[in-house]
């Protein structure tokens, strides 16, 4: 009887201690898909969005993007559909990547790529 008390209370340790989240699953980095871009006089319109935070709320998005010798971040609303203006840019082909942060890690989107005319 005394060990299947101690067994019920490992149980208990051992589930409080894992720090699950009550729905069962796993929390995991978010799912992010890079939108479009669309120039706007001398700088470029981003848009991205979260297709997936699970059990964990965003805390950042935003979106890295650059050419050859220019690297840039810019941040935008914390949302699941979100947009942002890059600083003015050159004549040049650039590229662009969204992301968004949430409290178990930093998911990117797939890289796109526009041309400043």
């Amino acid at each position: 009887m005394k060990s299947l008390v101690y067994i019920l209370l490992f149980s208990i340790v051992l589930v409080v201690a894992c720090g699950e989240d009550r729905s069962g699953e796993q929390p995991f980095a978010p799912t992010v898909q890079t939108g479009t871009a669309a120039q706007t006089g001398d700088s470029v319109l981003l848009t991205g969005a979260v297709l997936t935070s699970p059990n964990s709320s965003l805390r950042e998005c935003g979106f890295e993007y650059g050419n050859d010798t220019l690297r840039g971040k810019v941040m935008a609303d914390t949302a699941n559909t979100f947009s942002a203006y890059t600083d003015s840019l050159g004549k040049g082909t650039y590229y662009a990547v969204a992301y968004a942060r949430n409290g178990v890690g930093t998911g990117h989107g797939d890289t796109i790529y526009f041309v400043v005319r």
